[in-house]
């Protein structure tokens, strides 16, 4: 996770994470020869532009083990998972600059560019 989330520590991130688990937060890892090469965060959720929906707020496959399949195959299990707990869709947000992501969601994976996300700090 580290490779993907570099502005936090470890601290950061476990206290993160656990305020986010009771939100219905889960992450799942793919493993190979024992070692994790990809993971995702996913959460269940409902609103009302969505219904009902998986939301992806991490995905990263370790730079090591990139264009091997291991980022679709998790996908295809969240994809799965969706469909299985009733979901309409699965979303995720993705870095401007991230142009290698957005060619791997939009190309091979079928996703739709939808919206814009914006924020403003406080």
């Amino acid at each position: 996770m580290n490779q993907l989330r570099t502005d936090l520590t470890l601290d950061a991130y476990r206290d993160l994470v656990a305020a986010m688990r009771p939100q219905g937060y889960e992450l799942y890892a793919l493993y190979a020869d024992d070692v994790i090469v990809s993971l995702a965060g996913i959460e269940l959720r409902v609103n009302l532009y969505l219904e009902k929906h998986v939301f992806i707020y991490d995905l990263v496959t370790c730079v090591n083990h990139r264009s091997k399949g291991y980022g679709e195959m998790l996908l295809h299990f969240i994809h799965e998972y969706a469909r299985d707990s009733g979901a309409k869709y699965v979303a995720l947000e993705s870095g401007l600059a991230r142009t290698e992501a957005h060619r791997f969601y939009k190309d091979k994976m079928d996703y739709a560019i939808t919206s814009y996300s914006f924020r403003k700090q406080l």
